[in-house]
């Protein structure tokens, strides 16, 4: 790739990791948040409920505000920081307290609001009348009254803000009943830009945990120098990988057509069969590359590169001249036999290269009978493409060539467009063989299959056949041919042909395994 180019990718990586590491901070603030809060939640739920312990322990023990009960309510306020005064109230009055003995001071309404309607625990803020001080009040029911907890605000607050401080988070205690939100804090909660909250059916409070502008800025500058660091490493590791892959696929391109000039492409023969008696009907032409350095190649290592460049064009021309000469030992052999070439749509929309197609299979005499061209039903085209393609296969039927769709069942070639392409063999595809024995919804789909092949008065080869269960299924379910490693795997020219078999005359008992081998070849005949 050239200077320019690697630029603009460079950056391209550059963007996309930004992009990633905004969503990777997302991510992490969204998961610290609920983790954060989760454990904020354990901590209050866990001092609230030592509160509400202790004073249901000293509550049964003793008479609301006589001694007894006056000095279990002192020593918990002194055992506790953030206790300041705990009250005992029945019938809106304020009896007693931890510091005074009797009172009998009748509460203000702005308090009675806040708990009066309520049976269970209540957390308010207000002002407290006797002192006059803002305060965070705790209410604890008894049978016959409430305690009033006043917590200091203060130290919750700052309690909260250590909390939540060491993970770049802001966090307040809120009322769940009247939705009063932060009442230990003044921060307001429109302040966060992002939050997750918490709510207690218990203790009747209300979490919000999250980040404020500031805060959100502080997380994502604190990652950022690590995060820059491996993007930019990423971003030049993708250059370098690109770079390599594209000289990698320019170096292989340019060996191909090393190849081609040397003519080192060349066929395997994987014999198809009769399903029901083994005989050899024909064979696949699969390309190998006899690489000068590298031995055999196999199509898997080349074959991409060579479609992609439109090299797969001129490799496919020069097998079909090999076979010319081939297919002409073949038929000293038996006459009846076949061969079947891939192909793929594209070269036969393009009516040039059909043209040269047409020459070489006009030139050899070999050619113009028993050939059969075949392409993957993966391949999709658009309505124009079709009507291209039916051109082209027509233009070849002329001159001897029958059709064959490769992957039968894995595509989207729907019943009409088989109809219209007029295919004269469909070959389906091995991954329904495969698992047809044991999956019995795969089997379904065989049936299916083979069912819609008769429909469409096609020949049917079963591909992938590589046990002897799969291959009497396949005959089970009137497949007339079969291929795949059970019968024979690919092999070079000379093994095939050394491996025909000239058919023998059929006994009586041969008949049915006749007709099915006879019906097969006037199919491609």
């Amino acid at each position: 790739m050239n200077q320019p180019k690697n630029i603009m990718l460079l950056i391209l990586c550059l963007l996309i990791g930004l992009i990633l590491d905004v969503i990777w901070v997302k991510n992490n603030i969204n998961r610290t948040t609920i983790d954060t809060i989760q454990d904020l939640d354990i901590a209050i739920d866990s001092h609230l409920n030592k509160i509400k312990t202790d004073l249901t322990r000293v509550d049964s023990n003793t008479i609301p505000c006589d001694k007894n009960n006056r000095k279990g309510l002192e020593k918990l306020n002194f055992d506790s920081p953030v206790i300041q005064e705990i009250s005992y109230i029945e019938n809106d009055i304020f009896l007693c307290s931890d510091r005074v003995r009797k009172s009998n001071i009748k509460i203000e309404d702005s308090h009675l609001k806040r708990f009066e309607k309520h049976n269970g625990y209540v957390i308010y803020r207000a002002t407290s009348q006797r002192r006059g001080i803002n305060a965070l009040f705790f209410m604890v029911p008894t049978p016959s009254g409430w305690y009033r907890i006043m917590l200091d605000s203060r130290y919750i607050d700052y309690w909260i803000k250590q909390y939540t401080h060491r993970k770049q988070l802001a966090g307040c205690l809120g009322n769940a009943v009247d939705n009063l939100i932060c009442l230990n804090s003044p921060s307001p909660v429109n302040d966060f830009i992002y939050k997750k909250q918490m709510r207690s059916e218990k203790y009747s409070y209300l979490l919000t945990v999250g980040y404020t502008k500031e805060s959100l800025k502080n997380a994502f500058f604190m990652q950022f120098p690590y995060a820059a660091a491996i993007i930019i490493m990423l971003s030049i590791f993708t250059v370098l990988l690109i770079n390599v892959s594209v000289n990698f696929r320019r170096s292989i391109k340019s060996d191909i057509q090393r190849g081609i000039r040397n003519k080192e492409f060349y066929a395997y023969y994987q014999p198809i069969v009769n399903s029901k008696n083994g005989h050899w009907l024909g064979a696949e032409l699969l390309v190998r590359w006899l690489h000068p350095k590298h031995g055999v190649i196999s199509p898997a290592e080349f074959i991409h590169t060579a479609e992609s460049t439109g090299l797969i064009n001129t490799i496919t021309l020069q097998l079909l001249e090999r076979a010319a000469y081939e297919k002409t030992q073949i038929q000293a052999e038996n006459n009846d036999l076949y061969i079947s070439i891939n192909v793929t749509a594209s070269m036969i929309i393009n009516s040039r290269y059909v043209t040269e197609l047409i020459c070489i299979i006009s030139k050899y005499p070999s050619l113009q009978h028993n050939v059969v061209f075949e392409f993957t039903e993966r391949e999709t085209f658009s309505p124009t493409e079709l009507v291209e393609l039916k051109l082209g296969m027509q233009r070849l039927r002329e001159v001897g060539i029958k059709w064959a769709l490769d992957d039968f069942g894995t595509g989207y070639a729907g019943l009409s467009t088989l109809q219209s392409l007029r295919f004269d063999i469909l070959k389906i595809d091995r991954t329904f063989v495969a698992s047809s024995v044991t999956d019995a919804v795969t089997h379904s789909i065989l049936d299916n299959i083979a069912e819609m092949g008769h429909t469409l008065h096609c020949t049917m080869v079963a591909e992938g056949v590589e046990t002897a269960e799969q291959a009497e299924y396949v005959d089970d379910l009137g497949i007339e041919a079969s291929q795949g490693y059970f019968y024979a795997k690919p092999m070079p020219f000379d093994d095939y042909l050394s491996g025909i078999c000239k058919p023998a005359s059929a006994s009586h008992s041969e008949a049915v395994e006749t007709n099915t081998t006879t019906a097969h070849q006037q199919a491609i005949k």
